[in-house]
């Protein structure tokens, strides 16, 4: 049961990006780092202000319906949720492809500029071979307690 668990949480965390751009008609998504402060996401890593504020307004990560919830609750509350204080909030910055981080770069690039890289799904990229070994030994913990019964 653990493995489906994990595989589970893995899944709701890399759709975020995905769930964000699509509920905001975004023209491109953002990176891990509009709510993670590594490229790859991770766990413990999601301390970005716009993270704080969707958790704050009811996010969870473990439930995709709570994403919109969330963001309509940050765009509804205004300039409370204001991360880099220019007066706008920042739900309405993700929409246009602004970062509404402080010093976070842009998701969407100007008439000209090449996209950002961005690595997309918030477990892609990272530390693989942490997180396969973690799935492994999950798995092995699910074998043991199966053979145990």
């Amino acid at each position: 049961m653990s493995l489906f668990l994990f595989v589970g949480l893995a899944h709701a965390l890399s759709t975020l990006p995905g769930e964000v751009s699509t509920y905001l008609g975004m023209e491109c998504a953002p990176s891990c780092l509009l709510c993670h402060t590594s490229p790859a996401g991770g766990s413990g890593t999601a301390s970005q202000p716009f993270a704080i504020a969707l958790l704050a307004e009811g996010l969870l990560i473990s439930d995709s319906t709570s994403t919109a919830i969330a963001l309509d609750a940050v765009l509804a509350a205004g300039t409370t949720y204001d991360a880099n204080d220019d007066g706008v909030n920042d739900v309405a910055e993700l929409t246009v492809g602004e970062n509404p981080n402080p010093g976070g770069i842009d998701f969407c690039p100007e008439e000209g500029e090449a996209p950002p890289a961005i690595e997309r799904g918030c477990f892609a990229g990272g530390d693989t071979a942490a997180g396969a070994a973690g799935v492994l030994v999950t798995a092995l913990m699910f074998r043991r307690r199966r053979r145990g019964a």
